[in-house]
């Protein structure tokens, strides 16, 4: 238990700062914590017998933070109970479409399939007889089992600098090089390489509706929570008004 004169850091406060952590995250998320409060305790113990405050403007201050607290719960459980959040396709695709020049790239983005092989004979040939036959769940449980990396989620779109940084030997190329349906194989020796770029967006061109689609939603609920903020304040206004 810390202390501090009369004032003391309850057991309870304290776990509800490193709730989660591990062990050894906890330990230092507690002393950061212990030193903090000591310090709040302390300066507020010497501001206290050290500063006059005026009782009336304390009162005006808790008072006004009261009200504001009670109004911001209040506003939170509205949108809560209120706020439509189902947001279709549909609503997504006609606001892409109403705002499309908000949405032009700044960075390269791809969809690639990509696989990373040890360089053996026997699983180059084995991964290229399974991308052949097209049989994809035998061929991912080859994937799985066998590559030391891979990304072959082929419909997500990728930041070409992340899939630079997985595969570094992709900076030696312009990013026109890579033309959709473009094939790269190479061994380095220790491993072997497969990259299929499936698709590809670069800098300014119109980014891909679904790459999109989290920032689009985001979007429309915030539209949705101010407007339904702004008809509540604009309906109790009407109320206020009628009761003059």
């Amino acid at each position: 238990m810390v202390r501090y004169k009369e004032d003391c850091l309850s057991k309870k406060e304290l776990q509800s700062v490193t709730f989660g952590l591990s062990a050894q995250d906890s330990s230092r998320m507690a002393d950061i914590y212990i030193k903090d409060w000591l310090i709040r305790t302390a300066m507020y113990d010497k501001a206290r017998n050290s500063v006059e405050i005026d009782k009336d403007e304390l009162n005006k201050f808790l008072d006004d933070y009261k009200k504001q607290y009670y109004i911001s719960q209040y506003l939170k459980k509205y949108i809560e109970d209120n706020l439509d959040t189902s947001v279709s396709n549909k609503d997504i695709l006609a606001y892409y479409q109403l705002h499309k020049e908000a949405f032009k790239l700044t960075n390269n983005i791809a969809q690639i399939y990509y696989v990373r092989l040890n360089d053996m004979e026997n699983d180059i040939t084995q991964f290229k007889k399974l991308l052949s036959k097209k049989d994809k769940n035998e061929l991912n449980r080859f994937i799985f089992e066998k590559a030391m990396s891979y990304f072959i989620e082929d419909s997500l779109w990728l930041k070409w600098d992340d899939v630079c940084k997985e595969v570094p030997a992709l900076k030696n190329y312009d990013i026109n090089f890579f033309t959709k349906g473009k094939i790269l194989e190479w061994k380095d020796g220790v491993y072997y390489y497969y990259i299929q770029v499936k698709d590809i967006k670069t800098k300014n061109q119109y980014s891909p509706v679904m790459y999109e689609k989290t920032k689009i939603k985001n979007i429309i609920l915030n539209e949705r929570k101010n407007k339904l903020l702004s008809d509540l304040k604009g309906s109790i206004l009407l109320e206020t008004e009628k009761k003059k």
